[in-house]
């Protein structure tokens, strides 16, 4: 071991002089104590003073709840006064049979007033002329028949009163509404006498002297005086919300009491209270706190030095043995750390510093024995971390990453195996070979290095991005890389860590691309259309044209029944291609519903389209089993306006007219007025509008639909279909505000009413010993709500409903938004004792990915498939395998729309357990519904 260690040298003078700025430390701790105690009181002051501030806040805020209070009082006494008016008719009234309101009522006046604003008689008591104005009284009237329940006012004209409105009903049926009114002198009497605090009524928007501005008052010279001082110091007080904390608390609010308005608007309320106590308690406060604080810095001086001193001076002495440790001198430092040591007392930090320097001695001298023990150990390990390196070059060149050791330029330090196989190189990786080479993006003309600026300037020490790898082949795949900046031998370095995401992306881009598309025709989607559509037109100024091309397949439901859905899929396709050769790339093309195309086409403004231009579009031929087939289209065209909605509202309005024309004449070409769409939404606005009036009217009714059991041969349950009433007592079918409903968000609405009311139905069903379950439907809307579990629990409580004499049944055609969330809940429901049916199976997408992933125990075959099941083999085919499918399953199977008796027998031959169709039973209401159900002979 050498005489003399730098490093250890170097520590001891470092002790030395932390040791002195120790020393010097301490004569600052009582100069910054001192400053602590000083704040603190200071601190102290201002707290109080926040403390007492907040408090009186809290005084005038109970004070404003307190007027609140009286207000409302004074308001329910004027309501439950008005009971003492009866009247037996309008002609006994204006007969004058009401004597003047007693003293004791303290009513001044009382208006009878008719609906239509007339005052038809009034009392008042003598010498008083508190009423309100014929404006007031028209804006209470209107605020009454709109809000349909009786109405009070703080009014303020030549003097303040209050002012209540109840409506009321005479004898022979007429509607009156008798007007009271009170002078508010006595709301301000109660509250001063409850309160002791004065109370003002202010009107700030006057131009004239502070006098003027208090309309009314407890004491209102007194408070006046007091205002206008407390204005000087805070000109900005006579605003609502605003107060005064001083010798006395100021503060203003606007009314704000349920059942209870103010028709002067600007008008305040302000409340004054005496705080003269305050200023003399913070006063003797401080002064306590000052003196405090000067005998507290004193004791803790005088601890602080008597506590640091003797530990001070050992530590000074151990600073004097550390120098002999450097020069090996163990003996003489371990007897004069022996002389330091305390022979008695309490241990502290000085003698832990004692023993940790003669254990340091102790190690220092056995140090020397063990370095040699330690170098031959290091060899050993040396050896070790070679063998480790081979290992880790062997896993990374066999790694499935690519490892890249480079300079800030590219050059390559290290290349792993994987790199090396992209890169064509063979083990031994050229001088000079730069990785840009390779990792390089082409289309943007930039290469890796370029990439890691920010990493090179140090800027930071870790970056991940996203880059291409061009193989030596000239395949360009796509890395994921992470790069790290290390420093070897003094030398910055890269190193960058690649995973080959190729295939990934490649997945990406497919879903994406299905997103957005049509599968069977490639086209845009419905939803795809929509947004590309609304940037396309913000992309285009004024100066052009847009019009909105919608061509809809005529019968196209038929087609897929005649000739079946690969044949059906195969004219999409060739509309499609037709669509696309017609209009060109320029416009905008979507397939947007089963058999509806749309183009959106932009031209140079005043260019109109001719529909003869579009005449091509109404026919198409296709080859189907070695003939030729043509089908008749027919097309809509829409000039969209920017200011008359957006593309939704088109496609809504071109949908409207093309089943309008539809019914007239099939194949042709349609050039919709420009009038047309704002009368469709007018229509459609109409239609809503009568649908929210048959909910507040209670206009939504329900209709049954008996579903027989083909073993049995009765009704087992019935299928609840909703009808809306019209103004004159006629049912409108579902089908014409159903949609209405959807676009509006009233679904929910519409399904929780068809579920009350079905479950009313049940229970007095129940309660006469009827056995028959009930079947209701439930729309996706619905089932996505949040609340739907909480819904249906509340409903089943309030109406006492049996849910194991209920079955719900999930509309297949509505697409769930959570899936997962939908089986939950559905499993509640069955949890409950209810049922759960499929309804609409096969004529959506998603059929069988319901079937496997919801609770279902019925499943409604589609009538689409049921009607002609007597007369097509295909859909004799479709029921079988759909019956021998849900029976594997466990799932009992229904088949709706049965017509005939011809079409029973097929579906009793081919094993379904219920049918449900005209044949059996239409519609009905309840009072038309035969419980006893059965089979016809």
């Amino acid at each position: 071991m050498p005489n003399s260690n730098p490093q250890l040298e170097a520590a001891l003078t470092e002790h030395k002089r932390a040791l002195g700025l120790f020393q010097k430390l301490c004569t600052l701790i009582f100069l910054f104590i001192g400053i602590i105690v000083f704040a603190r009181s200071y601190v102290s002051y201002q707290q109080t003073m926040t403390h007492m501030r907040e408090h009186s806040e809290e005084h005038l805020a109970m004070l404003q709840k307190t007027f609140y209070a009286l207000t409302e009082r004074s308001s329910q006494e004027l309501f439950r006064a008005s009971s003492q008016y009866q009247v037996t008719s309008l002609a006994e009234l204006q007969r004058g049979t009401f004597s003047s309101p007693s003293l004791t009522s303290g009513i001044d006046s009382v208006l009878f007033i008719s609906p239509n604003r007339t005052i038809i008689a009034s009392i008042q008591q003598e010498g008083r002329q508190l009423r309100p104005t014929a404006e007031q009284i028209d804006n209470a009237l209107r605020d009454i028949s709109t809000e349909q329940r009786p109405k009070a006012s703080l009014i303020c004209n030549d003097q303040c009163f209050n002012s209540a409105y109840v409506p009321v009903i005479t004898d022979e049926g007429e509607e009156l509404i008798i007007n009271l009114n009170r002078s508010s002198t006595l709301l301000l009497q109660d509250f001063f006498n409850l309160t002791n605090a004065e109370l003002l009524l202010l009107h700030p928007s006057r131009e004239s002297d502070l006098g003027s501005h208090v309309l009314m008052a407890s004491h209102p010279e007194a408070s006046v005086r007091i205002l206008k001082s407390a204005l000087n110091t805070k000109p900005t007080l006579l605003t609502p919300g605003e107060t005064f904390i001083g010798k006395t608390a100021i503060g203003y609010f606007s009314l704000a009491v349920d059942n209870v308005d103010t028709l002067s608007p600007s008008l305040l309320f302000g409340v004054l209270v005496d705080e003269s106590h305050i200023p003399g308690e913070v006063t003797e406060y401080l002064r306590q706190a000052v003196i405090t604080s000067l005998i507290t810095l004193v004791l803790v001086s005088l601890v602080v030095y008597f506590v640091l001193k003797p530990p001070l001076d050992r530590l000074a002495a151990v600073t004097r043995i550390l120098p002999q440790l450097p020069n090996e001198q163990f003996a003489l430092a371990r007897r004069s750390l022996q002389r330091v040591r305390r022979r008695a007392g309490f241990r502290d930090e000085i003698d832990d510093l004692i023993n940790t320097t003669a254990a340091v001695n102790d190690a220092l001298e056995k140090l020397s024995l063990d370095v040699q023990s330690h170098r031959e150990e290091l060899q050993d390990k040396v050896h070790a971390l070679t063998e480790a390196k081979r290992f880790n070059e062997l896993l990374l060149d066999n790694a499935p990453i690519v490892v890249i050791l480079h300079e800030a330029d590219g050059r390559i330090r290290t290349l792993n195996g994987q790199g090396r196989a992209l890169c064509g190189l063979d083990n031994a990786i050229p001088a000079g070979a730069n990785i840009n080479l390779w990792i390089r993006d082409p289309e943007r003309g930039i290469t890796l290095s370029q990439t890691l600026e920010d990493l090179i300037q140090q800027n930071t020490t870790k970056l991940q991005n996203e880059f291409p790898f061009l193989s030596y082949s000239g395949e360009l795949r796509h890395f994921l890389w992470t790069h790290s900046r290390i420093d070897i031998d003094d030398e910055s370095l890269l190193l960058s860590l690649g995973v080959d995401i190729t295939e990934t992306r490649r997945a990406e881009e497919s879903l994406r691309w299905l997103g957005e598309h049509d599968r069977v025709t490639g086209l845009l989607n419905r939803s795809t259309f929509t947004e590309q559509a609304d940037l396309h037109i913000q992309s285009l100024d004024n100066v052009h044209d847009i019009d909105l091309i919608m061509a809809d397949i005529d019968n196209f439901s038929e087609f897929n029944d005649r000739f079946g859905f690969e044949n059906g899929d195969k004219l999409l396709r060739g509309y499609a291609q037709h669509m696309a050769q017609h209009f060109g790339s320029s416009s905008l093309l979507a397939r947007t519903g089963s058999g509806e195309f749309c183009a959106l086409r932009a031209s140079s403004s005043g260019a109109k389209l001719d529909a003869k231009q579009l005449e091509g579009l109404t026919a198409l031929s296709i080859d189907i089993n070695g003939q030729r087939e043509t089908v008749s289209i027919t097309v809509i065209v829409e000039r969209y306006r920017r200011e008359s909605g957006s593309i939704d509202d088109l496609l809504s309005d071109s949908t409207s007219v093309m089943n309008l024309m539809k019914a007239k004449a099939k194949g042709h070409v349609y050039l919709a007025e420009d009038d047309d769409g704002k009368k469709r939404r007018e229509e459609k606005y109409l239609l809503k509008q009568q649908l929210l009036r048959a909910f507040s009217n209670n206009r939504i009714v329900l209709f049954f639909q008996p579903i027989v059991d083909l073993s049995s041969g009765k009704m087992t349950h019935c299928e609840c279909l909703i009808r809306m009433l019209d103004n004159d007592g006629n049912f409108i079918p579902p089908a014409s505000f159903l949609d209405i409903a959807n676009e509006s968000g009233l679904m929910p609405r519409l399904d929780y009413l068809v579920i009350e009311k079905a479950m009313r139905q049940q229970v007095v069903w129940q309660r006469a010993g009827v056995n028959t379950r009930l079947s209701i439907n439930i729309t996706a809307p619905t089932l996505d709500q949040p609340d739907f579990a909480q819904r249906i629990a509340e409903i089943v409580n309030r109406t006492g409903a049996d849910p194991r004499a209920l079955i719900f049944e999930l509309v297949e055609t509505d697409a769930l938004q959570d899936i997962d969330n939908a089986r939950r809940l559905l499993k509640q429901l069955q949890a409950l004792g209810a049922s759960i049916a499929l309804d609409d199976f096969g004529i959506g997408f998603t059929s069988f990915e319901y079937v496997r992933e919801l609770p279902v125990d019925y499943i409604k075959i589609d009538k689409a498939f049921v009607q002609f099941v007597h007369e097509r083999e295909n859909d004799r085919v479709l029921v079988r395998s759909i019956v021998e499918m849900s029976h594997g399953l466990g799932k009992r199977v229904i088949a709706e729309g049965v017509d005939s008796r011809q079409a029973l027998e097929v579906l009793r031959a081919l094993d379904v357990d219920y049918i449900q169709g005209y044949y059996i039973s239409r519609p009905v209401p309840i009072n038309a519904l035969n419980l006893h159900t059965t089979l016809p002979d």
